[in-house]
């Protein structure tokens, strides 16, 4: 048979078996998203080579059929204010959100003392991928890579140059529209958000920009659902801080205008504030001497526990200029602080009142500038004056903070004349608030972000169907070692108005299409394991502390490799700069009492993150025999920690604890540590 009639007979052949020569399309897959364990507790996501996925403060995006999070690795010691070491960003793929692969770095560790956010688009016209990141020491705050693979490398590029009027200079989005425009969305340092245009090449600012509104918020996310554009945020903001709010806005552009909630409402011939931080008169940018007064009643907080009204006054850009705060609950009495700010407190004082300042209850408040002279008075008695010559000019406004614990209060009868007596500003808020730059506030979808800061919300479009909306956010937990953050994922639903339904907290399923079942790497040799699903951490095997897991022999043989997941982390709590241990881990193999294997790891060899720690005892292990694998530090600082599950893993063995050095070690039924052997 010649060639032509052999390739004839295979074609037959494949076809009569029924098999298909065309290489088939990926499956759908639905995947479970697991948050939490069942006590609620945060859980650790694992790599498929068995360690922590160590890429924060990113993004989630697929391309192709593949999916990939992009984030900043934290494991050499990376810590927010106390940077020294910049660990690179990182890139994982997946072919279904669940099986992450450690794919490196898309940029390498450098001196970086802020670097964060990588997102990364595909530019279809050039076929390159394209990463914006935030670097504060940068020349314009931000930097801008490309790469022909979306795993690296990535070459940066000039600089950006974004509009000076933006102040765009930390947390970020990059969007591409249906018609292949580019967005940048950028937040200078919490106080607002920016919507810039970009070239077709997605490097630079095109020119048209977008202020939105916002204040005091950051980590931007802006996402298309339906011909409408929704740009989410934390609210308020707040670096690494163990739950801030989500909320959104919306708009029928990435331009604009946005919308949100209405922070400024008229009720009952009053204006009534809740949250949106400040809101200035229109006209004042050249006030200097003026008297500002005013009908106030501060309102409950979210918590019910205490009542604030603020206002402002010479302050021309949000958040400088003077700003006092009227403070009081039902049992003490009241005090009024008064404040200097340039974006943060520059100077203050408290001033206590001599009656109590009783939430719903009215009060009149003046504030007299002259020069650079303040005195303030309550209910026609004069409580304090001030001095301070840093701000000669400036609008009035009020200020009620949008944060989880959100501030309101009634306004009315405004009144601002000058020095001779002229009326300046003069609104009893009956005809709306014409009068005003009315503050924007998002609509609220999480007082905490289940534990953490929002990220992004990953747009991953189907073959068939509405694109799913995966929320992501890290649970930063205010602690010093931030690599040891999880995350929170959550598709999210929508009501049939296109509202965004709030989060849930609890565990989820998402629905790939593309997307087919993942896996862990294969172990050669493999014999005992306790698994990569379920974990969290713990951090005290220190001094007289120590750590033991036993397992049960599978086979007899040589155990060529004992692997168990590790960190290390520093004692102290906050924004402080952390002291790592000073001593070795020991890693000891007992049968018995007899220690028949031991070794040291240097501390510099131990990540922040938790990563598995593979040695090679090479001794003889028998089936069915009972081992101990042991952790111990003589450290006096820092601590080693250890990744454990409660829910009894590991049925061939148990976790104990020990804190007397060892002597005696107290079982923790249930409790497993993270660990697997290999046997030959």
């Amino acid at each position: 048979m010649n060639i032509i009639g052999r390739l004839a007979a295979l074609c037959l052949a494949v076809l009569l078996s029924g098999a298909v020569l065309a290489a088939p399309a990926r499956a759908a897959v639905d995947t479970d998203l697991t948050n939490f364990d069942p006590a609620g507790n945060q859980v650790v996501r694992f790599d498929t080579d068995g360690n922590a996925v160590d890429a924060h403060d990113g993004a989630i995006t697929r391309f192709g059929d593949t999916y990939y999070l992009y984030g900043t690795s934290y494991d050499c010691g990376y810590q927010w204010q106390y940077n020294t070491t910049f660990c690179g960003f990182k890139v994982y793929s997946s072919p279904d959100l669940a099986h992450w692969t450690d794919r490196g770095y898309v940029v390498p560790p450098r001196d970086c003392r802020y670097c964060f956010r990588p997102h990364v688009v595909h530019d279809a016209a050039t076929h390159r991928y394209v990463m914006w990141v935030n670097d504060q020491d940068a020349a314009d705050r931000f930097r801008v890579y490309t790469s022909a693979r979306p795993t690296g490398p990535f070459t940066e590029q000039p600089v950006p140059d974004l509009p000076d009027q933006t102040h765009c200079t930390a947390d970020l989005d990059v969007f591409v529209d249906d018609d292949g425009a580019g967005y940048l969305v950028c937040s200078n340092a919490g106080w607002h958000i920016a919507v810039i245009k970009l070239t077709s090449d997605y490097l630079r600012a095109a020119g048209p920009y977008d202020i939105t509104g916002v204040t005091r918020v950051e980590a931007p996310s802006l996402f298309k659902r339906n011909g409408v554009y929704y740009l989410t945020m934390s609210d308020p903001n707040c670096g690494y801080c163990t739950g801030t709010g989500t909320s959104y806005l919306t708009a029928s552009s990435p331009l604009g205008p946005w919308h949100g909630r209405d922070a400024w409402t008229a009720e009952d011939g009053a204006l009534v504030a809740r949250g949106g931080l400040y809101g200035l008169s229109q006209e004042g940018e050249d006030w200097t001497d003026y008297t500002f007064s005013f009908d106030v009643a501060p309102l409950p907080t979210a918590t019910g526990t205490a009542a604030q009204a603020g206002f402002a006054l010479r302050m021309n850009t949000d958040d400088h200029g003077y700003l006092f705060l009227l403070n009081g609950t039902a049992s003490g009495k009241g005090t009024l602080s008064v404040l200097r700010r340039a974006g943060a407190t520059t100077a203050s004082h408290v001033v206590p009142l001599a009656e109590p300042i009783v939430a719903g209850e009215w009060h009149h408040v003046s504030v007299t500038a002259a020069g650079s002279t303040f005195t303030t008075a309550i209910d026609g008695v004069q409580v304090d004056t001030y001095t301070d010559a840093t701000y000669p000019v400036g609008k009035v406004g009020f200020r009620e903070w949008n944060g989880a614990n959100l501030e309101s209060a009634r306004f009315d009868d405004v009144q601002v004349t000058s020095s001779s007596g002229a009326t300046l500003l003069s609104d009893d808020f009956s005809g709306g608030f014409s009068r005003w730059v009315v503050p924007t506030s998002g609509v609220k979808i999480s007082d905490n972000s289940c534990g953490g800061q929002p990220a992004q919300v990953a747009t991953l479009p189907q073959r068939h169907g509405t694109p799913e909306y995966l929320y992501f956010s890290d649970l930063w937990d205010f602690h010093t070692n931030e690599a040891l953050a999880n995350f929170y994922w959550q598709p999210l639903s929508f009501a049939a108005d296109g509202s965004i339904q709030p989060l849930t907290c609890t565990n989820g399923r998402i629905h790939l299409n593309p997307g087919h079942p993942g896996r862990q790497r294969p172990i050669p040799g493999l014999d005992q394991t306790s698994g990569v699903t379920g974990f969290r951490t713990a951090c005290d095997i220190a001094g007289g502390e120590r750590r033991e897991q036993t397992f049960t022999g599978g086979r007899s043989g040589r155990l060529t490799s004992l692997a168990v997941t590790v960190f290390k982390d520093g004692t102290e709590e906050g924004r402080v700069l952390r002291t790592p241990p000073s001593d070795p881990l020991t890693v000891e193999l007992r049968d018995g009492s007899r220690t028949v294997w031991s070794a040291t790891v240097p501390a510099d060899t131990v990540g922040w993150s938790a990563r598995d720690v593979v040695l090679h005892p090479r001794v003889h292990v028998t089936r069915g025999h009972p081992y101990a694998l042991v952790l111990a530090s003589a450290t006096t600082v820092g601590c080693y920690g250890f990744a454990f599950d409660d829910q009894n893993p590991y049925p061939g063995g148990t976790a104990a604890v020990s804190t007397d050095a060892g002597g005696t070690f107290t079982p923790e039924p249930g409790r497993d540590l993270k660990f697997h052997t290999e046997v030959s």
